[in-house]
């Protein structure tokens, strides 16, 4: 039982000396005394409380139970109003409080999800947390406040959440062209703890090859050229599990940048089909308006040609008259 100590009073006793004490009766005063100075302090009783987290950390992966454990101390008898709190740092609401008297109240979010486990009364304040999520994830606070002692004292236990890495999703940031800087980006949506990127590199042989650097969500690649051509593996790993991505570069010269001159040859043979459409068109409108000419001239022309026919048919009818 926690006790504190407080000095003992010095006692003096004077005796007058006309005073006759027998021998024995002033031996025992003598022992007395002797006792009191070589026991200089004497036992009080005071209202001690004292909380302990046996466990400091807690590791659970997501969607199991997790289990913080608390317990707490004390020289005075428990109390009706007496209270065991337990609370989520940087959280505006109490996770779960608790009076001695068996009242039970529940954090927004926390409704049948935490029960006490222990006896609190015995000292157990112990909690499980049922099907934590990455939200459940921080530092616990557990507190008891006693009617007879009022400062509150408390004890810390951190809970982490974990979670395997997701698939990460890789990236080529910049135009992969001779003499270029381009980046590579790995990143997962999902890890706890935070995952670890480790970048692994082949040629186009499959043949693998050393980095400039091989750690990290974004590695850089300075003045490119066709050696940086290949396959590149990101691995995502924390103590839960592992995943990975991978993606090809080719590293292209600028003159063969094949979406821009498809494009342009694209345009070009339009222009000429075009154009010869035009043409043609052009030149077949203009052979019709030369043979419809030619046939007017020929129509102008026969009756010429049919008058002296006529003429001398009406000579041969006069001579013949």
């Amino acid at each position: 039982m926690p006790v504190w100590t407080a000095p003992a009073p010095r006692h003096l006793v004077l005796l007058p000396r006309d005073i006759f004490m027998p021998a024995p009766v002033l031996a025992d005063l003598r022992l007395l005394f002797a006792s009191l100075a070589a026991d200089r302090s004497v036992l009080v009783p005071a209202h001690a409380l004292i909380v302990e987290a046996p466990e400091k950390q807690i590791r659970v992966a997501r969607g199991r139970n997790a289990t913080l454990r608390c317990n707490f101390k004390t020289n005075s008898a428990a109390d009706r109003g007496d209270l065991v709190v337990w609370k989520k740092i940087n959280s505006k609401v109490d996770a779960v409080s608790r009076y001695f008297d068996g009242l039970v109240q529940y954090g927004e979010g926390y409704d049948h999800r935490i029960q006490f486990i222990g006896d609190v009364d015995s000292g157990d304040i112990s909690i499980t947390i049922g099907a934590v999520t990455m939200e459940d994830n921080g530092t616990y606070v557990c507190s008891v406040r006693l009617r007879d002692d009022p400062p509150r004292t408390s004890a810390l236990q951190d809970l982490f959440v974990l979670v395997a890495p997701s698939k990460p999703e890789c990236k080529i940031l910049g135009t992969p062209e001779y003499g270029q800087t381009i980046n590579l980006t790995c990143a997962s949506h999902e890890g706890s703890p935070t995952p670890r990127y480790t970048w692994k590199s082949f040629n186009m042989q499959n043949e693998p090859r050393l980095l400039p650097y091989t750690e990290g969500q974004q590695i850089t690649l300075k003045n490119i050229s066709a050696d940086t051509s290949g396959f590149y593996i990101c691995t995502a790993t924390n103590i839960v599990g592992t995943e990975f991505c991978n993606m090809t570069v080719s590293v292209v010269p600028p003159s063969m940048n094949i979406a821009l001159y498809a494009g342009i040859i694209v345009g070009v043979v339009a222009a000429i089909v075009v154009i010869g459409i035009i043409a043609y068109c052009c030149c077949c409108r203009q052979n019709k308006d030369t043979d419809y000419e030619m046939t007017v001239q020929e129509d102008r022309n026969e009756p010429s040609r049919q008058m002296p026919a006529r003429h001398e048919s009406i000579g041969e009818d006069v001579e013949n008259a």
